[in-house]
């Protein structure tokens, strides 16, 4: 699962936050990208349930030092609206500067 900022964007770097979750920034240390490999495992549902996710919400905050995502992913499983809530950390080893960032998507 990728997703990504809709503005344009100039890459910088990607870190990785666990084993299966990466965030990539701007070459203005912005988060503009998260992608969980492996979704459907990570969410425990099936691949189709990850193509039409019926909202997003997602908190990315950069502190001296940690980096912390906070997300909430709604699909539509088994004929069933359930969500799964998301919150991973990582050390800011890399030293970005402190920002927060939210997005958000809701699909009707």
């Amino acid at each position: 699962m990728y997703l990504r900022n809709i503005n344009e964007y100039k890459y910088k770097e990607s870190i990785e936050i666990k084993g299966n979750i990466i965030l990539d920034f701007d070459e203005n240390n912005i988060p503009v990208a998260l992608e969980i490999l492996d979704a459907h495992k990570f969410f425990g549902v099936e691949k189709y349930s990850l193509k039409q996710p019926i909202g997003i919400k997602m908190n990315i905050e950069v502190g001296e030092e940690k980096i912390r995502v906070k997300a909430w992913f709604n699909f539509i499983f088994h004929l069933k609206e359930i969500e799964n809530p998301v919150e991973v950390d990582t050390v800011n080893d890399i030293k970005l500067p402190a920002t927060q960032t939210n997005f958000a998507t809701v699909i009707a």
